[in-house]
């Protein structure tokens, strides 16, 4: 790695630095190896931090995450990670999105404010959206290959998001040769990709790009985040107690994409230490989990007029059935009764 990079000022959320050492499966004892030569303290590293890194120490992260991995695959592992429900309010724009083509847009807004050394261009040829990715930095091969593999997996998986299924219509093309574990790409890539081309692309045709969103409910995901972000700003960004981390995790996602496992590792811990922590303060991580969901059960119901069935899959159950039988349970009274009885509605 050769700093300074240009763009050295353009500044990137710790919260990716954090999703790296997740999918290296770090423990706590780990954390420092993965910030060699960046400066950095292991506070950006803790769950609820807030703060942002120079591009150039995101790069060395990066470097040190491939150095760290022992595998090729490095990259696609970190993409694959990238799914909606990790880049917080942009989990909810693509989500809330009415059809493919509004979530790529929101993807390309969404991403320099996120990753500001890179920059999407969105055009068409002929009969095709294209998606085409540059970089204002100039990172070592093994870093810019990784970003490229992630820029694809990301928008990959904004339109599977949508479609509700599998993208297969798509072509991706890289700008890097093809690499010694190109025969992993299948594992990870649902569409066509091809290796060697003048800057690396995602095609995708009109007719897919005008396909609407199977599960889009605007409005509603639309004040879920904004009460979502509402309850963040009750919590400080430094100091939380474990059970404030764990909150602030479940917080940053859709409801009912996190899961204890996935929580635990993004505290770098096993799930029986985080138990345990959260023994010391007399809860648990389905207490928390259960306290949260009724909370937004709760002020959905009482400051919107959002249906019991769009409410039971805003908060990620299967079905109206189990949203109900959770209510009676934490209210002893069913979501209509309780909207009744306050509003009388």
């Amino acid at each position: 790695m050769n700093p300074p990079y240009e763009g050295k000022e353009l500044l990137v959320p710790s919260s990716y630095s954090r999703l790296v050492a997740r999918v290296l499966g770090l423990h706590e004892r780990q954390l420092p190896s993965l910030l060699r030569g960046t400066g950095l303290a292991l506070e950006i590293l803790e769950a609820g931090d807030e703060s942002t890194i120079s591009s150039y120490q995101q790069m060395q992260i990066l470097q040190n995450g491939i150095d760290l991995s022992g595998t090729d695959e490095f990259g696609l592992l970190v993409g694959r990670s990238l799914q909606p429900a990790a880049h917080g309010p942009m989990g909810y724009l693509v989500l809330s999105s009415p059809d493919v083509m509004s979530a790529i847009n929101a993807f390309v807004e969404f991403l320099p404010l996120r990753f500001p050394f890179s920059q999407v261009e969105v055009t068409h040829d002929e009969d095709q959206l294209v998606c085409t990715l540059s970089l204002l930095v100039e990172p070592e091969q093994a870093v810019k290959r990784l970003l490229h593999e992630c820029f694809a997996l990301m928008l990959q998986s904004v339109v599977a998001s949508v479609l509700g299924r599998e993208l297969v219509e798509a072509t991706i093309e890289f700008a890097h040769r093809e690499p010694n574990y190109s025969s992993t790409y299948n594992n990870y890539f649902s569409t066509s990709v091809f290796f060697g081309a003048p800057a690396s692309r995602f095609r995708l045709s009109n007719r897919i790009a005008r396909t609407a969103n199977v599960s889009a409910h605007t409005d509603s995901y639309a004040k879920a985040h904004a009460t979502c972000m509402a309850l963040l700003t009750q919590l400080p960004t430094r100091g939380l107690s474990t059970s404030e981390q764990v909150r602030r995790i479940l917080l940053m996602s859709p409801p009912g994409t996190v899961s204890a496992d996935d929580t635990a590792s993004a505290l770098y811990v096993t799930k029986r230490t985080l138990q345990r922590r959260l023994d010391a303060e007399n809860t648990s991580y389905r207490e928390i989990t259960e306290t949260l969901l009724s909370e937004l059960a709760a002020h959905h119901l009482l400051e919107s007029s959002i249906t019991v069935e769009a409410l039971a899959n805003l908060l990620g159950y299967h079905d109206s059935a189990g949203l109900r039988k959770a209510f009676n349970r934490w209210f002893g009274t069913s979501p209509q009764e309780y909207r009744q009885r306050y509003f009388g509605r």
